[in-house]
This record gives C-alpha cells, structure tokens and sequence, in this order.
C-alpha cells in the first residue's frame, strides 16, 4: 500500500483477539506513518505495537577464510544479524549506512526502463532482465535499489509495491507506472511509454533551466553593476564635489535621494525582503499556498501556457500508460493529475473530476472540463474518447501532440528571454550613460 513517495515503514498492530496483524506502507515521514497506523485501527481494533522505518544496514561477515562485505536494508539491526546467521556466516559488525540516498539522475533511469524494454521484447524473463540490469548499472543508488527490487520479489513481495519501496531513487510516479507494468499484459510497450515519460519530464526541467539562466545571471549583474554605481560612487563623487557645485541635474539629484533612502534603511529593507522571502517559501510549501501558486502562474503571459501544456502533456502521457479498458480507472486518473506537477490541477481532479464521476457518473470528458483547466480541444477529444471507448488511444495522441508543441513554444521561450535580456541590458547602459553624462555636465563654481 502506498500513496506517495517517501521512505517504506512496518506497523504492527495487536488487534482485540490478541493476534498480530503487520502492514508495510510507503510515507514521507514518520509523522505521516503515525497517521496512517491510526487509521488501520478503524478496521482493526486494537493497538498499535510498533512503527519501524525501513533503513539501510552495512554488514561484514565471514565465511571460512573470506571476509564478505555488503548493505542490506531492514527494519532494524536484529533482523540483518539473524538473517545472515541463518545463512551460515559469522557476523563481525553490522551497523546503520548513514549515507544520503539521492535520486538516480534521468539519464540513468531512462537507459534502465528504455533497455528494459528492449529485453523485454527478445521474450527474455523480466527477472532475468532486471538481473542484467542490476549487475550493468553504473549509477549506484539505483544499481542497488534494482537489487533491492530482486530481493523483495524473491521473497513473495506485490511487484508493485517492490518498486514503490524504491521510489526515493526512481521517483513514485515511475515506480508506480513500472510496478503497475509487471502485472499488465504488455509489459514491453508500457516501459517504453515509462521510459519516453521520464525523458521528456527531465528534458522539459533542462530546456527550462537553461532558458531562465541567462536572465537570472544578467540580472544580477545588472543589479549589482547599479547599486554600486548608485550607492557608492555616486555619493562618494558627490561628498567630494558638492560645495563646489552650483547646481545638481534632475536625475541626479533623484538618484542621490533613492541612494540617500535605501543607505539609511538598508537594514530595514533587507530585513523586509528576507521575511517576504521566508513567508513566501512557507505559503508555497503549504498544500493550499502550492496549489493557489501553481493556478497564479499558468496564467503568466506566454511562460504560463508553456507549463499548463506540460501539465496537460503529462496528464495524457500517464493516462495513455495506466488507463485500461476496464477496471476501475478514477485512481489512474488521480495518480495522472498527481504526475502532471502542477498541484492546483491535482486538487481540481480531486476536489471536483472525481466526486463528478462517482457521485453522478460523469463522463471523463465533462468531469475534466469542470476543472476549467485544459484547452477546449482537449476536452473535446475527451469527450469523443469516452463517447466512442477509446480513451487511451486519444491520451497517446494528446501526449504526443501537446509534447512536439511544447518542443516549439521552449525554442520560442528561448528568443522571447533573450528578447527580454537584450532590452534589458539596453535600458540599463541608457540609464548608466545618461546618469554619467549628466555627472559629467556639473558645473563647478569658480571654473
């Protein structure tokens, strides 16, 4: 069982009857953990025995004359000692590995899934698959999830929930998709699809890091350029000048004035735009302040639409992977919303799409018009999907389509920015050279 990304937890409840009941779920935090353990006791009454995390242990043990060193995750330090006594080896030490599990990075997650799927397709057993991948992954974080993954199926763990155990290093919505494809009939297509998905996310955050680089730099440049000129130079000239002038220009007497404000109250302002910045980062981390600024800035002129229709695009491409003919769909749909990013969205689909279809029996199209959230074309084809059956068919169209526009309207970004820039550095020179010459221009009494 699992809802979000995070790290894996055990509990262990002891119902009326006495008799242990264990549950493994996927949380982001033992607080959330703690919740959750709660909510078991509405089915089973009883008492919650213990909440353990699942951690990483590091071993050395011996066997005969070799040393055997190794990591093995489990829910505390007893369990790795007996189960490598079991086996027959002498334990020496075993301790907590504290090292920082990262993500895997794109690149290497994209070559698992993508190589995977080209395996898959020679007919070759995916547990032989994921053998090979395992023993040829450079990137260690996900070699040894992979090999956390062989584990837990050899064990009899839900494929599905092996991969969501793994999901800090292959991100919940990829472990969710991959784990979901273990179980569906056609496993090679729904990895490639995984693998074209986690591809376009990561390309989508480069292009736009890359875009917004340049500007960020250029401004701080010209922040910095300025303020010094305004700040320091000016007023030092002017201290040195100022009995000898006989009268001041206009611009440079209302630059001294802001030189004059901002010296007296930098503290002041520095300390107001710290604490803008500290309550900002809080309203964007809270669910409701994420959700109100996701719906803000897809209605930024230009940049706003670009990412409402990689929202859109992701939407369409989980829907394509997950959605199914028959079966219950309103979870793919919620987990679709949830990978699109943008949280607003994600609430919309909750708060409205969903009680839609299950309290009136909507049909997708119209539940997702009710989120006021796509482009009428989209709801549309929606429409015509659901009318005619053949939902997922038009979720791939709208993927691909949405994914060759967007690939334009980021080359486009790319002009417009540097557009933006060049004006920019061109109001500033203006500014500094007009300022100058008028500096230039004092008179000075007696000359």
């Amino acid at each position: 069982m699992a809802s979000s990304g995070g790290n894996e937890y055990r509990i262990l409840i002891k119902d009326r009857s006495g008799r242990p009941v264990q549950r493994h779920i996927i949380a982001g935090s033992m607080r959330e953990a703690r919740k959750r353990a709660k909510a078991f006791l509405v089915f089973h009454d009883g008492k919650i025995q213990s909440i353990r995390q699942k951690r990483r242990y590091v071993y050395r043990v011996k066997r005969g004359g070799k040393v055997i060193e190794g990591s093995q995750s489990a829910y505390s330090r007893t369990e790795v000692v007996s189960a490598l006594q079991r086996l027959g080896f002498e334990v020496k030490s075993v301790h907590r590995n504290y090292a920082f599990l990262q993500g895997a990075p794109a690149t290497e997650i994209v070559s698992f899934v993508s190589q995977s799927a080209k395996l898959l397709e020679q007919k070759l057993p995916f547990h032989e698959v994921l053998y090979l991948m395992a023993n040829n992954t450079r990137e260690k974080n996900l070699r040894a999830a992979l090999r956390e993954i062989i584990n837990d199926l050899r064990n009899g763990t839900d494929s599905r929930e092996a991969f969501l155990r793994q999901s800090p290093v292959i991100g919940y919505h990829t472990a969710l998709m991959l784990g979901i494809a273990t179980k569906s009939g056609d496993m090679r297509s729904i990895f490639e699809s995984v693998a074209r998905l986690v591809e376009r996310q990561a390309d989508f955050k480069k292009g736009l890091m890359s875009s917004l680089m340049l500007p960020g730099i250029t401004a701080l440049t010209l922040v910095i350029a300025i303020g010094f000129y305004v700040l320091y130079l000016l007023p030092k000239m002017m201290d040195l000048l100022g009995p000898m002038i006989e009268e001041v220009p206009p611009l440079t007497a209302w630059t001294l004035e802001m030189s004059a404000v901002l010296s007296d109250n930098l503290y002041l302002i520095s300390g107001l735009l710290l604490g803008a910045c500290v309550a900002f980062y809080f309203w964007v981390s809270s669910p409701e302040g994420r959700a109100q600024y996701h719906r803000f800035i897809i209605h930024v002129p230009y940049f706003g639409r670009i990412l409402r229709n990689t929202s859109v695009e992701i939407f369409c491409r989980v829907l394509g992977i997950m959605y199914t003919s028959s079966g219950e769909n309103i979870d793919v749909i919620q987990i679709a919303a949830d990978a699109s990013g943008n949280r607003y969205f994600s609430k919309q689909v909750r708060t409205i799409a969903v009680p839609m279809m299950l309290k009136y029996g909507s049909e997708l199209g119209r539940a997702l018009e009710a989120t006021k959230f796509f482009p009428e074309m989209v709801v549309s084809r929606f429409k015509t999907g659901a009318e005619t059956g053949s939902v997922k068919a038009t979720a791939v169209q709208l993927a691909d389509y949405y994914q060759m526009e967007n690939g334009y309207a980021m080359k486009n970004l790319t002009n417009v920015i540097e557009m933006i820039v060049t004006i920019l550095i061109t109001l500033s020179l203006v500014f500094l050279t007009y300022l100058s010459s008028e500096t230039a221009s004092i008179r000075i009494q007696g000359l």
